[in-house]
């Protein structure tokens, strides 16, 4: 059982290439690895899964409950060293003010030590200063403003996001407040350099060590044969890279002559792990099956792994299926899910697929169940707008033309409210989620059911819209933040699939 979490100062440090480097060299030497996002992201996870072949999933503490990721994390821990990938830099967290959702809360929660990852670039004795200001930071800045924030606006205890004894009882974590205060909570276990001289890291190194008793356990040189560019999310597809497998190799080579081996197996053992105890799994239930088609593919390719768990533990029988590829939704589906993705990249071949967008919206007038999020979405308009500027007929499900907006006007983590009854939510129930898109659709406000709302902050705006038993719409959805919508989503499909096969 061993784990590490890969966290930097900042956006752009070398996270992702560092995290990538290190899955493929325990890959190399038989440690089987399994990779974590921390954060909402995706494409991260398309890296680690399509190039690298090693099992991966988010850990996510707005969307999870502490006690549900430390199950995820022990059940991944007992076959893998796990190597969790940060977000954004260590200490950022919702509204840029908080610590909740941040590496720091994430990697505390679940006892995994940090490697810091520093960007040596332009720099040299300078890198000490910032080593130590993420070693002696502590929090407290974060408790302190949201206290004076929330306090000035009438709030209680419970709706302070990262501080009070409330959100760390009901979160599971193992720290509050006064572990802030007291600098107990520093999980910084190690430092990694990145884009550094050979010279320049062997005289910094024994100076780190001695001045803050932290071992420094390796380096990358400036590489120049990466061609990882940015888009949306963070980076590229990985199917986009021409030669990223080799790419990847030669960064496991520089890796495995950069890196002390035996430093990091160290630190990795020390992972705290899980209270076994407290982490029983869920008895398998007996379920009715049902067959669950997941749109997946170069468009669709955006999913959280949690909610396919999630829908298989409720009886699906997940089928995967192409809306670029194929001409027909595979037979007997009882419900269909389509994912986010990049539909404006192909929105020329999707255009010309009209037998499955006939199949998609015959789907939809037959009653089936079905769940589209952000390129999902946009698939079910009458049209869309692709990357080349040219307007494509889609499988005009909803009225609305999808189109590029230029910017992303709603962006980060949300909580979604049902303004009424909807197909797989009552009126009161909630889910988090999670919006981030450059395209928008226009529509009356009327045709919207659902209202999202920031965890920080008074913002808020309308979304999601319905038709029959379908709900869609661009957030992106954490299906195990409410129970309710799985179990009736799964109800009703299969509900549908007696009806269609009598």
């Amino acid at each position: 059982m061993a784990g590490v979490m890969i966290a930097a100062p900042g956006s752009g440090s070398g996270k992702t290439m560092v995290t990538c480097g290190l899955l493929a060299l325990l890959k190399r030497k038989g440690y089987n690895p399994a990779a974590f996002k921390c954060g909402p992201d995706y494409i991260d996870g398309l890296f680690h899964r399509r190039v690298l072949g090693v099992e991966n999933g988010n850990l996510d503490s707005f969307f999870e409950t502490g006690t549900h990721m430390r199950q995820k994390l022990f059940r991944s821990m007992k076959d893998h060293f796990v190597v969790a990938e940060g977000v954004m830099g260590y200490f950022d967290g919702l509204g840029g003010v908080s610590l909740q959702g941040s590496s720091f809360e994430i990697g505390t929660i679940l006892g995994l030590p940090a490697i810091l990852v520093v960007d040596g670039r332009g720099a040299s004795l300078s890198l000490m200063a910032l080593i130590q200001g993420f070693l002696e930071y502590d929090g407290a800045a974060s408790v302190d403003y949201e206290k004076k924030t929330h306090n000035k606006a009438g709030c209680d205890v419970e709706c302070m996001p990262g501080m009070g004894e409330e959100y760390f009882r009901e979160s599971g974590c193992k720290i509050n407040e006064k572990n802030y205060r007291e600098k107990k909570t520093r999980n910084i276990r190690g430092v990694f350099f990145n884009r550094m001289s050979p010279m320049i890291y062997n005289r910094l190194k024994p100076m780190v060590e001695e001045r803050f008793q932290l071992p420094v356990i390796g380096y990358l040189p400036d590489l120049k044969f990466l061609q990882m560019g940015s888009r949306h999310l963070g980076l590229v597809l990985p199917d986009e890279i021409d030669g990223i497998r080799e790419q990847l190799e030669q960064l496991a080579d520089r890796m495995d002559e950069n890196l002390e081996w035996e430093t990091l197996l160290r630190i990795a053992a020390d992972a705290e792990g899980c209270d076994r105890e407290a982490l029983v799994r869920p008895e398998a239930g007996m379920a009715p099956r049902f067959r669950l088609g997941i749109a997946r593919d170069e468009a669709f390719c955006f999913y959280y792994e949690d909610n396919l768990r999630a829908m298989e533990q409720a009886g699906a029988e997940l089928v995967y299926f192409s809306p670029l590829h194929q001409k027909e939704l595979p037979e007997g589906l009882d419900g269909l899910i389509l994912g986010g993705g990049y539909p404006e990249n192909h929105g020329r071949a999707l255009a010309a697929n009209r037998t499955m967008r006939d199949s998609v919206a015959a789907a939809v007038g037959s009653g089936m169940p079905i769940l589209a999020e952000c390129g999902g979405y946009l698939y079910l308009l009458d049209r869309l707008e692709g990357a080349d500027g040219v307007d494509y007929p889609m499988a005009g499900v909803f009225g609305g033309r999808g189109y590029r907006a230029g910017k992303t006007g709603r962006f980060g983590y949300i909580t979604l409210r049902p303004n009424g009854s909807l197909p797989f939510l009552r009126e009161g129930a909630e889910i988090k989620g999670h919006e981030f898109h450059y395209w928008d659709c226009g529509c009356g406000e009327d045709e919207f059911c659902m209202t999202a709302v920031k965890p920080t902050g008074s913002r808020c705006w309308p979304c999601m819209r319905t038709v029959k038993r379908v709900m869609a719409g661009f957030p992106h959805l954490y299906y195990p933040s409410c129970p309710e919508l799985v179990q009736s989503f799964a109800g009703q499909c299969v509900e549908y699939g007696k009806e269609h096969k009598l």
